[in-house]
Parts: C-alpha cells; structure tokens; sequence
C-alpha cells in the first residue's frame, strides 16, 4: 500500500508562506470507497504562526451500490477541505533555536510530526460527503420483494401484496376524494 505524504515542514517554520500543491491520487485502503478516477486538486497549506490552515477544493467519481436495486453505479463527488492544526513551539523563521511542530489530537490523526498524510485527509472529507443511502435514479424501482426482479430492467409476474388489513382502511381514507 502506498502512503501519500506531504512533508509541511517548510511551510510550518516560516509564519505568513503560503504553498499551493497540485494533487492526484488514488485511495488504496480497504475502507475507502472504490473510485472511479483519482481525486484531483489543490491542497494549500499557509501558517499563521500559531496555526496551520489547510485548504483546497477536490473532485472525483465512486462507485456506489444503489441501495433500492442493488446495481452499481458512479457518483461525481466534489467537496472542500477547511482545517486549522495547532503548532507547538516556536517557528524556526521566527527564532534561530525554535523548532515548530504540527499538534494533531484528533482521534484520526493525519499528521505525524510535519508530515500530512493527504490520503487520510482526503479520504476523511470523502466519506463525509457520500450519501447515506445512494441510489442510482430518483425514480429507480429497486426490487420485487417475493422473486428479487430489478423492476428497472423488468416488470416480474407476481401478484401485488396485499397491505395489512388493519391499515387498509386507513389507506381509503387517506386515499379518498370526500
């Protein structure tokens, strides 16, 4: 398995840089979703002393199973990343003995020292922005529930299940014209 890292160090020692990376990459871990092409972007990195801003704007495809008919199908997904780290010690530019580093005290960390691993990152902001049930179609059918036709490619031969009779009376009267 490959790890993206980005090495922020620079960035992180001199207050005020600002640096701009291009990114392409494809997540390689079992928990992330199967893409359909690499992520691509801009990941800006800028320090403010204190504080390491990390931001930039991302676009991809996945594959989703739909959750109605079970075929799969691909998602344009596009999401933006906004996050501050707090830095310990005092920047290198700053001082001549100083040495600042990145304080990630997130259950997930994506930092180890100076060192942002982007994958983590993007693969973070990713799963957020998938929805929870995907489906392939608004209108998509899904499946016969008795014989597990897709209702999309075909319509199936069985008889139309009755309601529970305690409801069906309800069902006229919300259904009525009166």
């Amino acid at each position: 398995m490959k790890v993206y890292r980005l090495d922020l160090n620079d960035v992180v020692q001199h207050p005020g840089r600002r640096v701009e990376y291009p990114i392409e990459i494809w997540l390689e871990r079992e928990e992330a979703p199967p893409l359909a092409e690499p992520i691509h972007g801009t990941l800006v990195a800028e320090s403010g002393g204190r504080i390491l801003r990390i931001s930039g704007e991302f676009q991809t495809t996945v594959w989703l199973e739909c959750g109605r008919c079970l075929s799969y199908f691909q998602l344009p997904v596009a999401f933006e990343i906004h996050e501050e780290f707090p830095l310990a010690g005092t920047p290198a530019g700053l001082s001549a003995y100083g040495y600042a580093e990145v304080e990630d005290r997130d259950s997930f960390p994506v930092f180890e020292g100076n060192y942002l691993y982007v994958d983590d990152l993007l693969r973070q902001y990713l799963l957020l922005e998938l929805p929870l049930a995907p489906v392939c179609r608004e209108d998509c059918k899904g499946l016969c529930p008795t014989c597990g036709q897709n209702l999309n490619e075909a319509q199936c031969a069985c008889a139309p299940k009755a309601g529970h009779p305690a409801f069906e009376e309800l069902a006229r009267a919300w259904y009525s014209e009166d």
